[in-house]
Formats: C-alpha cells, structure tokens, sequence
C-alpha cells in the first residue's frame, strides 16, 4: 500500500548539522502510517548488524550503502511526533537519491498500514496478545537482497550473533573498504566478490560456503535475479534451486528481501509452539486465516517468543525450521 504523502519530502539542511556542512549530505523526513513500532524494528536490526557495514547507536541505524558502483552512507533515525523517519544520505550523485529513499522506505517497511492488518490479524485469539503489546509493528527488510540472501544461508542452525560475526569476517576480507571516520568503513561484498571466494577461512562451515557461492555465481550470471524488477516469487523459486536454500529460508528471504506479506516459513518451531505445540500441517490450516498478511502474523508470534526470553525481535534461534 503506498503512502499518501509520497516516497520522501526534502527538509531543508538547517535541519541538521551534518547536512549544512556536507554538500554531498541530504535529509529527508519519510512518513508512515501510525502507530510504528520503531524499537523492535532498531531492536531486530542491532542484532543482526554486520560490523564495519552497519550499525545502531542512540537509537539511529547507521550504514554503508552501494549504488551503481558509487558508495555512500545513510543514517535513519525516528521522528515520533511527526509520523516519520529521517534520512540523512551521504551520497556524491544526486540522481541516486531517489532509488536510495525508496529502498529505505522498503528496509524499514513504510508503506504499511497497520490498521489494516492488525484489524485482520485480531480475528484470531492467538494474535491478539501480540497485537497488544506490538502495535504498529513491521517486518525489518533489506538494502540489498544478495546481502540478506547470503545473511539468511549463515544464519542456518547457528546463533545470531554467531552469523553476525562471520558475516563481519566476510566483510573484512571479501568487502570493499570505505573511508569513513565512524567505524563504517566496509561495503557488503558483491556476488562478484563471493563467487570464488574461500569463505571457510572466514568461519563458514563448507556446505554454507558452497552455497553462498553457488548463489553469487548464479546471481552473477543471471540465473537468479534478485533485481527490483523482478517478482518475489519467481525469485524465490529460483532460490530454491540453490543447493543448502530450502522452504524455511527461502520464506524468509522472501519475507525480509522481498516484502512478500504472505510468506510463511511453514513448519516453523516457534510458531508451532506459540500455536499449542501443533503439527507443522495444522499450523499450516491455521494460517490460512491469516491470509493475506501471514509475514505480519510470523513476526508478531517471533515478537512474542522473544519478549518471554528478552531477546531481540526475529526468530529466537538463528533458524527456527529446517533448510533443505
């Protein structure tokens, strides 16, 4: 659903220091539609920032960006009483700053509108809880699909943490540097940089490896296309031809990549356990209901798994089902 009041509005640059003494630094204030529940999304994103290409500090989210080979750096942070995020873009070719707004807009899920699914969503006892506690909340996107794509196939069976620091290492040593004086000084690595890459020696086990690097190749090559042009699912069913990309991660490349409402990682353990210890079969009649919007429903029953662990929001463990 698009925002009515556009992708972004321009704020003057006395608006913010950096931008007065930046040429290259623009601010735009990004509208949603209220409520947004801004710390859960910071909260999802903290956890999984890779080091060196992000970060969040004093509630702003912070990183390295790449466009048509030109670098820069954005910074996000919330402007409650308005309804809106602001954008700081440190970016040398203004002709990019429209793709950078609308990829943001689509990283920090803008074009909601929660009124709607919550009142769908609510018809259900199980979500309501959740509902309650989390209004207005979104699913965390991402800036570069090949980026989250690789993220999700480390993320299989292992820690959060533990994949955030291999995909540290791996910006480190297969990235691109950037100069920048506040710690964000790598660019994520392209499927280029990955196709041939000997990722075991930054901590990938090898059948993940293999299939990072079966994936850059076919990204490379065209055989999978994860451009904005392309449909969400034909990509996904691409995915899935990539060896170590099964039903779970596919869905959650989906759902975070791709903003597909309706992706649901069928099966899932968390889900099945929030629904009364159900069968993956009878998760999946359930569901059904909460079509068209069974992504919001995923990460409100995530929310909810991790608010009982005072975890960050996403998937208690690195992968709650099964690649295969």
């Amino acid at each position: 659903m698009r925002n009515p009041e556009g992708s972004g509005q321009p704020v003057r640059p006395g608006a913010s220091a950096l931008v007065a003494r930046d040429p290259n630094c623009h601010l735009f204030r990004l509208a949603y539609r209220p409520p947004y529940d801004w710390h859960a999304v910071l909260a999802f994103l903290e956890a999984r920032a890779t080091p060196g290409v992000e970060s969040v500090e004093a509630r702003h989210y912070r990183r390295t960006i790449r466009l048509d080979g030109t670098s820069g750096l954005i910074d996000v942070y919330h402007d409650e009483p308005e309804s809106a995020l602001l954008l700081e873009v440190r970016f040398p070719d203004p002709g990019g700053l429209l793709s950078i707004v609308e990829r943001v807009r689509r990283t920090f899920d803008l074009e909601s509108d929660p009124s709607v699914i919550a009142a769908h969503l609510a018809s259900d006892s199980l979500l309501r809880g959740p509902l309650a506690s989390h209004p207005g909340i979104r699913m965390p996107g991402a800036w570069d699909r090949f980026e989250l794509a690789v993220r999700a196939v480390l993320g299989q069976q292992v820690s959060v943490r533990g994949a955030t620091t291999i995909a540290g290492r791996m910006a480190l040593m297969f990235g691109s540097a950037l100069a920048d004086d506040s710690g964000l000084n790598r660019l994520s690595p392209t499927p280029a940089q990955l196709a041939a890459a000997p990722l075991e020696s930054a901590g990938v086990m090898p059948a993940r490896a293999h299939a990072i690097r079966v994936l850059a190749r076919r990204v490379c090559d065209g055989t999978v296309s994860l451009g904005s042009c392309i449909d969400g699912r034909t990509a996904i069913a691409a995915l899935r031809t990539v060896p170590g990309i099964g039903a779970w991660t596919a869905e959650y490349i989906a759902m975070r990549a791709f903003g597909e409402a309706d992706a649901f990682p069928s099966g899932d353990r968390v889900l099945r356990r929030a629904a009364g210890n159900v069968t993956a079969r009878e998760l999946d009649r359930r569901a059904d209901a909460w079509r068209p919007w069974r992504a919001s429903a995923v990460m409100l029953l995530w929310q909810q798994a991790n608010d009982e662990r005072g975890t960050p929001a996403g998937p208690p463990h690195a992968q709650s089902g099964r690649s295969n």
